[in-house]
Parts: structure tokens; C-alpha cells; sequence
């Protein structure tokens, strides 16, 4: 009979790596009172339609996700430090339900608050694109619509029943955003998110003297 050899190093090697990945999500949070509204939607789907995570989930606009090393994620904190700097406070007005055709309702982004987002996610990814790409490759994603999470993962007859109830409502109110949060988890079962750190929106101006990058080119 032969013998199987089993490698514990590798194992070992395995666990430890895992043990150092964390999910990211860059977020902007809603004000406490815009919270509370929220939830009470939130509540509100896990009880009508049975969407069971609906209602754990806090409201977040999530900016950038990605799952990295722990010891790869300075090049990111970098760059959301540098872009929150030369961003400038905003109001971010919400106005109404909408739902992604893979089982999510969600509350949208007034048009032209969006692309305000939407531009300074641009400069994320194009401080940190490569890094990202590197490191977290196929586990990344950058917003593209810009939206706040009801329910996800619903069922078509859950979405159908939401749909019919909510399309139609009307819903309109204003967060003001003066910073955005770093969270991480980790992928160990049963995690949490914990705050990594906070950047305040300062909309200090560009220096057009100085040119920098975060990945300067080394002799």
C-alpha cells in the first residue's frame, strides 16, 4: 500500500494567509436621522417579504470593495487619505427606490451628486487600480451607481412584490457626507466590521506644483 504524505506546512502556510485577508469597504454613512429612516425600510423587508439580512445590514454608500492582505492595504489608505484632503464636503440627496436585476433594491443618488461620487471614485481607481489588480484580482469591485442597500439576494418573488409595492413611492431627503470610513472583516466565520479609519473631507486645493504618485518608479 502506499503511503500518502500530508504537507502540514502547506496547510499551515494556508491558514495563516487567510488569517491575514480581510474584506474592505470604503463607505460614506448616512446622518443618524437618514439612518434610522433606513432601517425602518430595512425592518420593514425582512418582516413583508421574509429578506432575512435585510435588516443586519447597516446603510452604507459603499465606494470601493475588495478582499487583500492586511500587509497590502497601506498603498489604499494612502490614496483615500490624499483624495478625502481635496474633496469637498457635500449633500448627498437620496430620491427614490430602484432595484439591480440580480435580486437588490436599493434608494438612488440624486443625478448630480452622483457624479460628484462618481468622479472621486475615478481618482481611486486611478491611484490605486494597479495596486488593487495586483493584489486582489477578481475580489474588487468600484461603485459604479452610486446607491444605498435595501435588500439583496431576494428571490424573484420577493423582488416581484417589493417592485410592486415600492417603485411607485416617493422618497426624497438629504445626508450630509464630511468624510469617508475605511471597514475591514475578517474572513474568518462569524466577523464583524470594524472601523480601519476615518478621512475627513477637507476640499483643501490641488498644489499644481507638485506631482506625485503612489507607486513612484524605483532605480
Amino acid at each position: 500500500m502506499k503511503s500518502t504524505h500530508v504537507n502540514n506546512n502547506h496547510w499551515n502556510t494556508l491558514a495563516s494567509i487567510r488569517h491575514h485577508m480581510y474584506e474592505y469597504l470604503l463607505v460614506f454613512s448616512c446622518d443618524q436621522i437618514t439612518e434610522t429612516i433606513i432601517m425602518s425600510f430595512k425592518q420593514y423587508y425582512e418582516q413583508q417579504y421574509g429578506c432575512m439580512q435585510a435588516a443586519k445590514l447597516r446603510p452604507y454608500l459603499t465606494l470601493f470593495h475588495c478582499v487583500i492582505n492586511e500587509s497590502k492595504i497601506d498603498p489604499v489608505i494612502q490614496a483615500c487619505a490624499k483624495i478625502a484632503r481635496h474633496t469637498k464636503p457635500m449633500k448627498m440627496e437620496l430620491d427614490g427606490f430602484d432595484n439591480f436585476e440580480h435580486g437588490t433594491m436599493y434608494i438612488g443618488v440624486e443625478k448630480k451628486v452622483s457624479r460628484q461620487i462618481l468622479t472621486l471614485v475615478a481618482a481611486l481607481k486611478a491611484r490605486t487600480g494597479e495596486h488593487v489588480r495586483r493584489w486582489s484580482p477578481g475580489e474588487n469591485k468600484f461603485c459604479a451607481t452610486p446607491h444605498i442597500t435595501i435588500a439583496k439576494n431576494m428571490t424573484d418573488e420577493q423582488m416581484e412584490r417589493a417592485k410592486k409595492e415600492w417603485s411607485p413611492r416617493k422618497f426624497n431627503t438629504t445626508t450630509s457626507i464630511n468624510e469617508i470610513t475605511l471597514l475591514r472583516r475578517s474572513l474568518l466565520k462569524g466577523s464583524r466590521y470594524e472601523v480601519v479609519q476615518r478621512f475627513p473631507l477637507l476640499g483643501l486645493p490641488e498644489d499644481p506644483y507638485i506631482q506625485g504618485s503612489l507607486f513612484p518608479d524605483t532605480p
